[in-house]
């Protein structure tokens, strides 16, 4: 138990969360216990949300071709486009995180951050296909030598309105590696080349980090 709150990401993600729940606890203690009880609450819903799991893919782990899932959720929507019209890639999956998922990200595979672009937007639902173009939402853009790139899009949600990213262009990554998360509920794009052969359907639930998303073609 102390060491899933000693990695728990709410100390240095929410740590503005756990401020205002102090004082209003606080507040509410003295004057008003029903929102003593309502933070008490919220405060054991955050410890849940910033959870911090570790994931592995054994498949991903004995062959460089696999590719693993970037998000917990569901997967809502794949798309395919042979003239790469999808943001210049022929593929998009799409993961639906709901507040009770795990909202940590991880890097799908290994390689090299090329760029980091982060873009405001609105905040409308996170699982309807418009909020890829209209949400604010943050593009990492990873490549492998080996095999290729892919990007990767944060969107904000209606409740998600920080999207956290901790790595930089020019940062190399191994796969599966932690490198992201947003608050309360959103959803994740991946833009993946047509030589991706893809291993999840509509509809699925999906552990990021573990479940695998594809295979490279060889």
């Amino acid at each position: 138990m102390l060491a899933w709150l000693s990695v728990n990401l709410l100390w240095s993600q929410g740590s503005s969360i756990v401020f205002i729940l102090l004082v209003s606890s606080i507040f509410g203690l003295l004057f008003y216990r029903p929102l003593f009880y309502a933070c008490i609450l919220f405060l054991l819903f955050s410890l849940y949300f910033f959870r911090n799991p570790e994931r592995q893919c054994s498949a991903a782990r004995a062959d460089d071709a696999v590719l693993v899932c970037p998000a917990d959720g569901t997967v809502v929507n794949i798309q395919f486009d042979e003239h790469d019209g999808l943001n210049g890639y022929a593929q998009k999956v799409s993961i639906f995180l709901s507040p009770f998922d795990a909202h940590v990200m991880w890097t799908p595979m290994a390689g090299e951050v090329e760029r980091v672009v982060y873009k405001t937007g609105a905040f409308t639902f996170a699982f309807l296909p418009k909020s890829s173009e209209l949400n604010e939402r943050n593009d990492i853009i990873l490549h492998n030598a080996s095999h290729g790139t892919v990007m990767v899009r944060h969107i904000a949600g209606t409740f998600a309105r920080r999207i956290c990213c901790w790595v930089h262009a020019g940062d190399v990554l191994p796969i599966g590696h932690k490198y992201g998360m947003i608050r309360f509920g959103s959803r994740v794009d991946l833009f993946l080349p047509a030589t991706v052969t893809l291993m999840v359907s509509i509809g699925q639930k999906v552990l990021g980090g573990h479940t695998q998303l594809g295979k490279w073609n060889k």
